[in-house]
């Protein structure tokens, strides 16, 4: 079995039933007397469905507002989506999210937690001032996709609908958002790995691509100070995210004790990018901590 999903001038996009691999066709280039083909990656025999479109209109791809700084990492995400039917546009800041949202509407948000001018939860709580009465799903992108200890189901979503850690953008966002678009075709419980069938061979070369930006995006013989703090507020908002609970439920006083160990994962981390800023690490991620809080109404001494 399949199912056709999105047409327009590009194709028709058709989903194996077995594995949910897409496959972008035209049925006007099919030959005569053929009307299926064998999946590439589960094997399964998926059925060539021509839908044409309604009085030659074309019908528009669900539309995905990417809202993230890195813009290597934002062309891969519109990858993903575009190889499954999907759009994304692309903004580089919450300001640009914004603006983008207050000309049209978007099907979805992907948020990532840090952003360069405000934090991704913040851009959630703005996006209901610029489009009053309409409630638009939401997943946040949680910002730092190593294996580090502080990487856990978050507490708190502030707002969001789901959440995504980087490393498993090529399997799970797309069911993500299906589940989100179409709540009464998918499951009710969260999108999980476990939940999935093994990766297709495009799912693996986006993972590839994914590990070697990781690798090399901020790597720098001569690191400048901004990138250095730039990371350490994706850190701690990352932190954020995965410790709403402390952070709401622990005395100003004893809050930065009780998230020390994530702190510690936190310099670890840096110290891995900028081993010759090693006697600064600490001081800066402390102070970007701090400012976080700050913002959050929370005052340390």
């Amino acid at each position: 079995m399949s199912s056709v999903s999105r047409t327009g001038s590009s194709g028709v996009v058709i989903r194996c039933e077995g594995c949910d691999k897409a496959y972008r066709i035209h049925p006007e280039k099919i030959p005569s007397g053929v009307s299926s083909f064998p999946c590439r990656a589960c094997g399964a025999l998926v059925p060539i469905i021509p839908v044409k479109p309604r009085d030659s209109e074309t019908i528009e791809a669900g539309s995905v507002l990417i809202a993230i700084e890195e813009d290597e990492l934002g062309k891969l995400i519109q990858r993903i989506l575009t190889g499954s039917g999907f759009k994304g546009d692309l903004a580089g800041s919450g300001k640009q999210a914004l603006e983008i949202l207050s000309r049209r509407t978007s099907d979805l948000l992907l948020v990532s937690v840090y952003l360069p001018d405000m934090m991704g939860y913040e851009l959630l709580d703005k996006v209901a001032g610029v489009q009053p009465g309409l409630r638009i799903p939401s997943i946040l992108l949680s910002a730092v996709h190593h294996a580090t200890r502080y990487k856990r189901a978050p507490t708190s979503l502030y707002g969001a609908d789901d959440y995504l850690e980087r490393h498993h953008l090529p399997d799970l966002l797309v069911p993500k958002i299906r589940r989100l678009l179409s709540p009464a075709e998918g499951s009710s419980g969260r999108v999980t790995p476990e939940n999935l069938p093994p990766p297709t061979d495009e799912q693996v070369m986006l993972r590839r691509d994914l590990e070697v930006m990781e690798r090399t995006g901020h790597v720098s013989e001569d690191p400048k100070m901004g990138e250095i703090q730039r990371m350490c507020r994706v850190i701690v908002g990352d932190i954020a995210l995965y410790n709403e609970d402390v952070l709401t439920s622990t005395a100003p006083e004893k809050l930065l004790e009780a998230i020390a160990s994530d702190l510690t994962e936190g310099e670890s981390l840096l110290m891995s990018k900028f081993p010759e800023m090693e006697d600064q690490l600490s001081h800066l991620l402390r102070g970007e901590m701090l400012r976080l809080l700050s913002s959050r109404g929370i005052q340390i001494s």
